[in-house]
């Protein structure tokens, strides 16, 4: 049994700490930069998968630095697997130990769109990354790619790029319309969509007495609701009036707080009208709208994530 000595014990100790230290520093830089520290968790990912059983690829040198989530301890850890806790210090320490003894057996990793989880060993990924060693052996289980992961991408970044993905498959408007332009800046709303088509399908069989093919209710969905609504948000300065908010987002949220929007500005036939009715409230004169831009520059413009917004977020400038 390898004993740790006095010395050893200090310089990994040390090592523990210089990573606590850059952990912290991380979390501040975040904020000024907005690059994503959290860890990228597994189960949510894999969640929005089509196939649920990954493949085995046996024992592989992976680069340490495209291990970027967990399958567990995604709240122990940031993205580069710093220790976020003084309680992971004695484990640390001892895998640290490890490092220049006995070595380590193969850490377990799962392969997702081009970045790694680690589903066993993130103590000795952790040690691996303040060591400075470029990779690290592990099992690998690798499910078929289907949208590629990059090291500095979101959750929300992962997720929309799903949802985009299973809408397209399950609608085929990128090929029905291949310049569509739907792009949205939090995940979740694509499912708004195919809401609306299906009921557009229903609504349109109810009128005809016979089912319409879903493909064209798509096409019809995106001539008859889509594309107006967006057509009028173009028009207008509702995207300079919510900056950093896409108008797909606006889209959804017209029809998200459509019932809430009726009972402020009264009735209204379609979405349509609504962002029309909307685009004129918030049509700005020169000097409003550079007062605008002003506000925007020093930060009191900024507008919580769409998932939060509210009437009132939207009423606030009356």
């Amino acid at each position: 049994m390898n004993v740790m000595s006095g010395q050893d014990r200090n310089s990994a100790r040390a090592r523990f700490e210089s990573a606590r230290k850059k952990a912290f520093f991380d979390k501040v830089t975040a904020r000024l930069t907005g690059r994503p520290t959290e860890m990228l968790p597994f189960d949510a990912i894999r969640a929005e998968l089509r196939q649920q059983n990954p493949f085995y690829r046996g024992i592989q040198e992976i680069p340490v630095d495209l291990i970027v989530g967990s399958v567990g301890r995604y709240r122990e850890f940031t993205r580069r697997f710093l220790p976020l806790t003084d309680s992971l210090r004695e484990r640390w320490i001892g895998v640290d130990n490890l490092a220049s003894s006995t070595g380590w057996p193969p850490i377990d990793a799962y392969k997702i769109g081009g970045v790694y989880f680690a589903n066993d060993g993130n103590h000795r990924v952790s040690v691996a990354r303040q060591l400075d060693i470029p990779t690290i052996e592990a099992h690998v289980w690798e499910y078929p790619s289907e949208v590629q992961i990059g090291p500095d991408d979101s959750l929300d970044d992962v997720l929309i790029r799903l949802g985009e993905r299973n809408f397209m498959e399950k609608t085929a408007l990128d090929k029905i319309v291949p310049h569509h332009n739907i792009r949205f800046t939090s995940p979740g709303r694509y499912e708004e969509l195919l809401a609306q088509i299906y009921n557009l399908q229903q609504t349109l069989s109810i009128i005809d007495e016979a089912e319409i093919p879903f493909r064209e209710t798509v096409a019809a969905w995106y001539e008859m609701i889509y594309l107006p609504t967006i057509q009028i948000i173009r028009d207008s300065t509702l995207l300079e009036d919510f900056p950093g908010r896409t108008e797909a987002d606006l889209f959804v949220w017209l029809s998200l707080y459509r019932s809430n929007l009726e009972a402020v500005y009264g009735d209204y036939e379609n979405l349509a009208e609504l962002a029309q009715i909307l685009a004129n409230k918030y049509k700005e004169g020169s000097i409003d709208r550079m007062a605008r831009r002003v506000r925007s520059l020093l930060g009191r413009d900024e507008l919580p994530p769409l998932a939060d917004w509210s009437l009132d977020a939207l009423l606030e400038e009356e």
